[in-house]
């Protein structure tokens, strides 16, 4: 089975915090603008969305902490679908309790990453993940 990605790339942001979204938002367009940037309030909303969605988005984030469907929940749910295995999903929160850490790895996470204190550490944390998951995008 090929895997259809979208073009430009996209990264999807699941986190029921707007002010984190808007930041993970502005440091992604500081990388490079033409990453599409598709956002999520909540993990209820993330299943859905992938089941309705083609072509496949190159990298989702999600946050642990939300009030309807937590991270946890949500990463179980898109890692027990055999469709979605290949979908790189990084957990970014404000956790850095090695237990979450351990539980994200756990249930399928490709990664996890505590969210930085400032926007500098933010560009560079959505530079990395640039690197390590849109490989096609030049920086």
């Amino acid at each position: 089975m090929s895997v259809e990605y979208s073009t430009p790339p996209c990264v999807w942001l699941v986190d029921d915090d707007d002010e984190d979204l808007l930041l993970m938002r502005a440091a992604f367009n500081s990388v490079d603008p033409r990453i599409e940037i598709r956002t999520m309030a909540d993990g209820e909303d993330l299943l859905p969305q992938l089941q309705d969605t083609r072509p496949f988005p190159h990298l989702i984030l999600i946050d642990l902490n939300m009030i309807y469907l937590n991270g946890f929940d949500a990463l179980a749910q898109v890692r027990a679908l055999p469709q979605f295995g290949h979908l790189p999903v990084v957990v970014l929160t404000t956790s850095n309790n090695p237990a979450d850490r351990q539980k994200s790895t756990a249930l399928g996470a490709n990664d996890f990453h505590t969210k930085p204190d400032s926007f500098p550490d933010l560009t560079q944390l959505a530079r990395d993940l640039t690197r390590q998951w849109l490989p096609e995008t030049p920086l």
